[in-house]
């Protein structure tokens, strides 16, 4: 029986595929690309590779073919030469099993800036050949998908240069707020030198994994200990989760850093309040870190968002702008009073 090809839904094909790509190639992610190339573009059979095996297998043959399989021969060749390949044979020369449906093969190499890290391959069967259109389609499609994976490659290189970023003032600070109480109160010593050790820990990370909203909000509590020794009563900070907001995933060092900026920026000579909500709202995270400081100035509020505006080396306003954006398109929204700031992001779950 002959697949059905219904016109191709290029949009909605990306935006499957879109969620997975911004953590890279990963096994997850080449499943999910399988899976929707072979159900809306009706190929035979759809396989993802990285360069040296198998991460997804879909469609006809999936009885014999599968995972951790080694990638046809056409794979290194379209990947040797970083140009898609057209292969007649397919895999009927390299597959011992007589009852094999899959016939040719169509492999476009997955490209990162410095080159090829894994191909898609589109197999025809019996009841799907491979014309020329549907070739056509998968070189485009690998193109943009291709630029997903570059744009997944960009915000993790954003994320370790701004990671290896500490804030000289803030070192400073947390080790004589640490030293101050080794003699006074030893036990609340430890408890900081811990927390100290966590937020360090936190700015390590792996780049290119996503954590959750949870694990997010026990470094900015990290943070937070240390700043609550330095400032005692002069700091109150309120963090205000919904328990599905905690289980969402995100990239690492987004909320923290506003609430650094909120006390880096908005501190003076009374005490100043942080208030930390997070929300599910139609299909959303919604997170929201206020505080009741001195505002940003009405001549900035333009410009604080610009990469390079601002003081110090800290993770500011500007850098997590920059890696929202990166990941989702849509960077943080900023409001500010003459008596308060207003950040909030959002990300979907």
């Amino acid at each position: 029986m002959r697949r059905r090809r219904r016109p191709v839904p290029v949009l909605e094909l990306l935006e499957a595929t879109l969620p997975e790509l911004r953590r890279g190639l990963t096994e997850s992610a080449a499943r999910t690309i399988a899976y929707e190339l072979f159900e809306k573009l009706g190929y035979g059979a759809v396989a993802v590779t990285d360069t040296h095996e198998v991460l997804a297998f879909v469609g006809a043959g999936a009885d014999h073919h599968g995972p951790g399989d080694q990638p046809i021969r056409p794979v290194y060749e379209a990947i040797a030469r970083a140009e898609p390949l057209l292969a007649p044979l397919g895999i009927r020369t390299e597959c011992s099993n007589a009852a094999c449906p899959l016939g040719a093969a169509a492999v476009v190499p997955l490209l990162l800036s410095d080159g090829p890290v894994g191909a898609i391959v589109a197999y025809a069967t019996a009841g799907s050949p491979l014309d020329e259109a549907a070739v056509e389609t998968l070189e485009s499609l690998g193109r943009q998908l291709s630029a997903q994976l570059q744009l997944s490659e960009l915000a993790s290189a954003t994320t370790t240069a701004l990671q290896a970023q500490m804030e000289p003032h803030f070192v400073f600070n947390a080790l004589n707020t640490i030293a101050s109480f080794i003699r006074t109160d030893p036990e609340r010593a430890r408890r900081l030198v811990l927390a100290f050790a966590d937020h360090l820990r936190s700015r390590l990370a792996r780049p290119g994994e996503f954590i959750t909203l949870e694990e997010e909000l026990h470094h900015v509590q990290s943070y937070l200990e240390l700043e609550q020794a330095r400032f005692g009563p002069q700091l109150q900070v309120t963090v205000d989760a919904a328990d599905d907001a905690l289980a969402v995933r995100l990239p690492p060092l987004l909320v923290q850093p506003l609430v650094e900026n909120a006390i880096k920026h908005g501190k003076t000579d009374r005490p100043l309040h942080v208030i930390v909500r997070a929300r599910v709202w139609r299909g959303r995270l919604r997170v929201t870190v206020r505080d009741d400081g001195r505002g940003i100035a009405r001549e900035a509020i333009d410009r604080v968002l610009e990469p390079g505006v601002g003081e110090g080396t800290g993770l500011g306003l500007a850098n997590v702008n920059l890696r929202l954006t990166a990941h989702y398109g849509e960077g943080v929204r900023l409001r500010s009073f003459p008596f308060g700031t207003v950040v909030r992001l959002e990300v979907p779950v």
